[in-house]
Formats: structure tokens, C-alpha cells, sequence
């Protein structure tokens, strides 16, 4: 068997060719799906009266309760701001421009006055000015004769009258029909004025001809503030109803204010639903499009996208499947009824994705939850009630999101429940104090959601298996369920094969180091590297790391025999890990760790008896690392290997021996898609190294005391020499001669 044949190279391979129609079904399925749960309430009709028609039976209020008559109210206040007259003011620009060719014309008299010439060159050039044109030469004979002083004077008094009255609310023109008589009153006025005849037929002339349209223009803000003045003074009327008392009798004609006090209480609905169930439509569309564009735009390179993304619509689903029920419940009275929104888990569908998907589509998740939670508890938004059951499913789902973003152990879950009901309670509180909610309601109110962040917490651990049964996903939950040392394989490594497991913590160490340094999946890479040689299991006497004072089997072997024993613990470790269903990003590490890289120790001894034999024989059967994780055990597993067979591991020796056997592998095409870049590869040599430098540090080797010293200063002495002996019987242990060959051709920790 071919380790491909073991291997699928993508999850749901089955699936690759019709991706895109399947995408289509599934929006189409939740689209029909959301809108159904969001807007099948719209459809009940509990009694069956018609306005207008007699009623059927005796009707009765189930529960006392003020009924607000909105429509009586809004008529009201319609009428009184209708009754507000408008506020006028001066039209400044108009009013601006009479004004200046007022002082226009006194100032042309002016010239004519102060000038050398002759009255008929006076007079000749006055009546280029308006309103001169227009008076008798003997007019303006007398006019022109007047002194400054005197001018200066009819100007001022010719201001006051002509402006006054324009600009004056009572006197001004507040429309067309009111200008002649503005002009009127202004003429009025300059007839009872101490003026001249002719500076009389002067400033009539000038209101003729330049006061020709209304003068004040009204005043929108003035105007509309006094009509929410009038608006806000009008008082709402509020009809109590008891428990039992009678709404309408058998017979009596149904009439709108029945009609109301029966849709108050929830008991018809006199409205058609399908305008409501079209605009629910609309905005499930427009939440699943934008859920689409966002996986298409910044979610393509995930893998399993097509199932993460169902996984996401699931989730919703049962969320609002369960919030169908929630809205139901009777909790003891209209007051207590309205908060049972605040009871649906929401945090459950968003820390379910946050965990088996991502927090960022999980972020997006709570928003569009959010609005559907709002809309499943009021569907036609005619109350507070569903924005305030959307704010807390919007702060309890982005707490969730956060409490479980970066999940490192199951009582994380249980910790994410408190904080999700800690922030219920808060929102709840913000909610009560704003709204005036009362202190029985928000005692219920707060009771319901502390019940709601644990019961959402409690609901993710129940259905978190059967999630990542179902959608082959696998959490950080699983991940650190299967590092437990207690794992039947990893029991078995430790006791078979106690050098591979040690080798392969190390590799974890190291490699989680350096996903830490390149943002790759750190738990991932930790388990991936302790089960990546479970392979070993098979024959693990055929592996140095396991070789204690005994012979090298590969010494009375050929190397083409040693070379597909060494290959085969990676077809070993896939066949064990598909018996024990390790997640497939487990399996996939496990084939990927060696890329389709060469087995150098065995092809170069095998050259050296046969030069003709075939290289493709001693190569790993790959395929090569396709993800950042696989790239980063299959380099801390050569690194690890190589550096162990040092005999004077110095840090300057461990950077240079852990850059170059980075190299190799780049040179080998070994990295080439596993989207690593060149600052990765320069972060994961730094992190290597430092972990390194701390495993294979020096120590002081004691001397050994004179034996005059007292007994009771031996036992520290003993004990620490023999913390210290294993490290100088490391250091003076010389390694077997294949085995520095072997590494100085190609560090590989399973070539001998």
C-alpha cells in the first residue's frame, strides 16, 4: 500500500469539483431556512374578529396590562403641530440689497450737491439713479439745493421708516399678497414724517420701485421647535385593563380601539405578513452575501472552507431554533414574557465557530446573529423589546468569542460562562436603567442571563465532539486531549520506544517555538511533533535513538533493505494513526515530515557497493510539507537530530549547524509549499536556536572533596554529582562512527 493511498492530500477530495454549486445550495438552504424561523410568527392568528364585523365570542384581557393608544396619540400630536403658526424672520438678504441702494441714492444726491456743475448737468446725472429717473426736474431742482447736514438727516429718518417696516414681523410682508400693503404703511409713514414735498415724492418713489416682494421668510427651526413643543405637551392616552376584564362581548361590533387592545396583547394580527416576511428576506440576504464576499475575500485559504462555512449556518440555525422555543415561554406576565429573548444562548453558535473555524468569522457571526435574535423576538420591530434581546446577544457572543479565542484547556469553556453571564448582567443593568425597566423585571431580566452565559457554556462542551465528529474539524480542545502522555500511543512510545519519545518532545518544544515566531497553529505543531515517529513503534530497535549498548541491526542488512526500513515508519505511523483516528492535520504531519526528501547515509553507503543503483529507491515517498506546521516539525525534527549527535554543542555551533541544515532543506525544494517566506525561515533558525542553547547548556563539573570533610557534607556533594554526572558522560561519550557520518552528509535522526 502507497502511503498516497493513505493519505488524502485534500479533506472532502470528493467534494473539489462542484464546490461552487454546492456553496449555492447551501446559502439558498439557509437563506429559506433563516427566513422561515425569523418570520413564521408573522402567520398566527389566535382569534378570529374582523374590524368592523360582530365578535364571535366573549373576549377577555389574560393579564392586566396598560394599552397605549398610539394611534389617538399620534393624531394629536399631529393636530397640535399643525395649529403652531410659523415663526417669521427678516429675509437678510433682500432687506440687505433695499438697504444699500438706499444709501445709493442719497449718496448720488450727495454728489449732485457737493459737485461744481450746473443744475442741469446735475440733475442729468441723477437720473441715472434710481429712483430719480422717474421724479419731475422740479423735484429734483429742490432736491439738489439741500445741504449735506439736511441730507444726511432724511437718510437716517428715510432708514428707520423704510427698514423698520420692512424688517418688523407685525408691519413686514410675510407673503405676496402682503407687499402692497407694506408699501402702503411705508408711504404712510414718510407722509406723517417732518419731510419736505419733495423728499416725500423722493422716498415714495424709492418704495415703488424697490419693494417689490416680501420681506420676512420663515423661520424652519423657530417654527418646528414650537411644534415639538406642542407635540411633546400633548398626553398620552393609557387604557388599564385587569386580568378578566371584558375587551369585547359576543356580538359587539369590532372597532379599532378593539382592534388595538387585541393586537397589544398578541392576540391578532391585523396586518398582512408577507410585507414583514419580504423585508426579513432582504436582511437574511444581505447578512448571508455579506458572510459570503467576506469568506471569499479573507477566509479562501482555509482549509474546509465549504464545511467550516455550514458549520457557521448550523450553528445559527439552532440557535434560532432554540430562541423559537425561548420566545414562547409565559414567565408570568406580559413584563416578565418580553425578556425571555435574553435567555437565548447565542454565545453557544458564536464560541462553537470561534473555536472550530476562527474568532474573526465567529466576530462576524455574533453581529448577524445579533440582528436575527432582535428579529426573532419582535419581528416587526414595533417595540424596544427586540433591540434590547440584540444587544445581548451581541455582547454575550463577542465575550464568548473572546473568553475562547485562545483556548488552552476544557475549563476555559467553564470560565467563558462566567464572563459571558458577568457581561449579561451588565448589559441587562444598562438596559434596565435606560428603559426604566422595573425591579421585579430586571431582577428576571438579570436571572436569565446569567442562566443564558452558562447554559450557552455548558451547550458548548456538550456539542463540541459531535461538531468535530460531523464536520472533521478539529479544536485546540482535541488537540490537548491527544498530548495527554496517558494516550494509549503515546504510552506505548514511552515504554518501546523511550529515545523516539523523548526526541519527539523536544521537536515539539522546538517547533512550537517557532510557530510562535511565524503565527502558525502552536498546539497543532506541539501534538503533531510527539505522534510524527509513532511509526517507529513497529521496529524501533532499527532506530539509533533506541539503540542502548546494542548492536546496529542495520550493520548485517543491506542498505537498500535499511533505506525502505527507515522510509516505512512513515507508512507505519499513518496505518496506526487511522486506527486510532488521529485528526487528518495529525496524519498529515506524520506523512509530510520528511517531504520526499533522500535517505543520504544508506544511498551513500549503497554507491559505494553499487554505483548503478538507483537514487529514487531512497527517498521518502513525501509528500512534501504543504502547511507552515508540517514545514516546522519536518525542520526541528532534522535540527533536533543533528544537534543531539554534536560533541561540542557551543551556541555559535548550534546557530551555524541549525541555519544550515535550514538551508539544505530550502535548497531541497522541501519547503517550497508550505508558504513559508524568508523571514519565517530567519524567525524559526532564531527560536531553534534559543531553545536549543537552553537544552544543551554547559555545566560546572565538581571536584571532588578531600576526605577530611565532615559525612554530613557529603550527601549535598553526591547528590549534585550525580545531577551532573549524566551531563559529563555526555560530553565524553564519543558517538558510533556511522552516525557522525551520517549527520555530517545529512542530519536526519532515523538515517542509522
Amino acid at each position: 500500500m502507497k502511503i498516497r493511498e493513505l493519505w488524502p492530500l485534500k479533506p472532502m477530495a470528493n467534494l473539489k469539483g462542484n464546490t461552487t454549486e454546492q456553496s449555492i445550495i447551501a446559502v439558498v438552504v439557509y437563506f429559506l431556512l433563516f427566513t422561515f424561523l425569523l418570520s413564521s410568527g408573522l402567520f398566527t392568528s389566535k382569534l378570529p374578529v374582523e374590524l368592523g364585523q360582530p365578535s364571535p365570542q366573549l373576549i377577555k384581557a389574560p393579564w392586566t396590562k396598560d394599552i397605549e393608544d398610539l394611534d389617538k396619540y399620534k393624531q394629536e400630536q399631529d393636530a397640535a403641530a399643525k395649529a403652531v403658526k410659523p415663526v417669521y424672520k427678516p429675509d437678510e438678504d433682500y432687506l440687505s440689497n433695499i438697504a444699500r441702494d438706499l444709501s445709493k441714492a442719497f449718496g448720488a444726491l450727495r454728489d449732485a450737491v457737493n459737485t461744481k456743475e450746473d443744475d442741469a448737468a446735475k440733475i442729468t446725472k441723477l437720473r441715472q439713479t434710481t429712483p430719480f429717473a422717474a421724479l419731475p426736474d422740479g423735484v429734483l431742482a429742490n432736491l439738489i439745493k439741500a445741504s449735506p447736514q439736511l441730507l444726511d438727516e432724511k437718510e437716517q429718518l428715510a432708514t428707520q421708516i423704510i427698514m423698520g417696516n420692512a424688517r418688523g414681523t407685525d408691519t413686514g410682508a410675510h407673503d405676496p399678497g402682503e407687499v402692497a400693503a407694506l408699501r402702503d404703511r411705508m408711504k404712510q409713514d414718510i407722509d406723517n414724517a417732518p419731510l419736505t414735498d419733495q423728499f416725500r415724492v423722493f422716498l415714495q418713489g424709492f418704495v415703488d420701485s424697490k419693494i417689490t416682494r416680501q420681506t420676512l421668510i420663515v423661520d424652519d427651526q423657530a417654527t418646528e421647535n414650537l411644534r415639538q413643543t406642542a407635540r411633546a405637551s400633548v398626553k398620552l392616552e393609557v387604557h388599564s385593563y385587569k386580568a378578566g376584564q371584558k375587551i369585547v362581548g359576543p356580538g359587539e361590533i369590532v372597532d379599532e380601539n378593539v382592534i388595538n387592545v387585541l393586537t397589544a396583547y398578541g392576540l391578532v394580527e391585523n396586518l398582512s405578513p408577507w410585507r414583514s416576511v419580504g423585508g426579513i428576506a432582504l436582511i437574511v440576504l444581505i447578512s448571508l452575501l455579506t458572510v459570503v464576499l467576506y469568506a471569499h475575500q479573507y477566509r479562501r485559504h482555509i482549509p474546509q472552507l465549504l464545511p467550516k462555512m455550514i458549520l457557521v449556518g448550523l450553528s445559527i440555525a439552532l440557535v434560532l431554533v432554540i430562541g423559537k422555543a425561548i420566545v414562547t415561554l409565559n414567565l408570568g406576565g406580559p413584563e416578565f414574557n418580553s425578556l425571555a429573548g435574553m435567555l437565548i444562548p447565542a454565545a453557544w453558535a458564536t464560541m462553537t465557530i470561534a473555536i472550530l473555524v476562527d474568532p474573526e468569522t465567529a466576530m462576524l457571526s455574533s453581529i448577524i446573529l445579533a440582528i436575527y435574535v432582535g428579529i426573532l423576538a419582535d419581528p416587526v420591530v414595533t417595540t424596544s423589546f427586540g433591540l434590547q434581546v440584540a444587544l445581548v446577544a451581541l455582547f454575550s457572543g463577542v465575550i464568548g468569542v473572546y473568553s475562547v479565542s485562545r483556548l488552552s484547556q476544557r475549563s476555559d469553556l467553564a470560565r467563558a460562562g462566567f464572563n459571558i453571564a458577568a457581561v449579561n448582567f451588565l448589559t441587562i443593568s444598562g438596559i434596565a436603567l435606560t428603559s426604566g425597566m422595573k425591579l421585579s423585571a430586571w431582577a428576571v431580566g438579570i436571572l436569565l442571563g446569567v442562566v443564558n452565559g452558562l447554559a450557552s457554556s455548558v451547550l458548548t462542551v456538550g456539542t463540541l465532539h459531535w461538531f468535530e465528529a460531523g464536520f472533521h474539524i478539529t479544536s485546540a480542545i482535541r488537540l490537548l486531549e491527544l498530548s495527554n502522555p496517558n494516550r494509549p500511543l503515546l504510552k506505548r512510545l514511552l515504554v518501546e520506544a523511550p529515545g523516539t519519545y523523548h526526541h519527539s518532545i523536544l521537536v515539539g518544544n522546538l517547533a512550537e517555538a517557532a510557530a510562535e515566531a511565524v503565527q502558525a497553529d502552536a498546539i497543532l505543531v506541539r501534538v503533531g511533533a510527539m505522534y510524527h515517529d509513532i511509526g517507529k513503534l513497529r521496529r524501533p530497535y532499527f532506530f539509533i535513538e533506541n539503540q542502548f549498548a546494542q548492536d546496529n541491526p542495520h550493520d548485517k542488512i543491506a542498505p537498500t533493505l535499511s533505506a525502505l526500513i527507515i522510509t516505512s515508519h512513515i507508512k507505519d505511523g499513518l496505518e496506526m494513526a487511522r486506527e486510532e483516528k488521529l485528526p487528518q492535520m495529525i496524519q498529515d504531519i506524520i506523512a509530510q515530515h520528511h517531504g520526499d526528501s533522500l535517505v543520504s547515509f544508506f544511498y551513500h553507503k549503497a554507491i559505494e557497493e553499487n554505483m548503478e543503483i538507483p537514487e529514487e529507491t531512497f527517498h521518502y515517498e513525501g509528500p512534501r510539507p504543504q502547511t507552515k506546521e508540517a514545514a516546522l516539525v519536518l525542520l526541528a525534527d532534522s535540527v533536533e537530530a543533528a544537534v543531539r549527535s554534536m560533541k561540542q554543542a557551543t551556541p555559535g555551533r548550534i546557530e551555524g549547524l541549525v541555519r544550515k541544515i535550514i538551508k539544505s532543506k530550502l535548497d531541497d525544494d522541501q519547503l517550497n509549499q508550505s508558504n513559508l517566506t524568508f523571514r519565517d525561515l530567519d524567525k524559526i533558525a532564531t527560536a531553534f536556536v534559543r531553545v536549543l542553547s537552553g537544552i544543551f547548556h554547559s555545566r560546572v563539573e565538581y571536584p571532588e572533596l578531600p576526605q577530611t570533610h565532615k559525612a554530613d557534607k557529603t550527601v549535598p556533594v553526591l547528590a549534585e554529582a550525580q545531577e551532573s554526572a549524566p551531563d559529563k558522560e555526555e560530553n565524553t561519550s564519543e558517538a558510533p562512527e556511522k552516525e557522525a557520518k551520517e549527520t555530517a552528509e545529512l542530519p536526519e535522526e532515523d538515517n542509522s
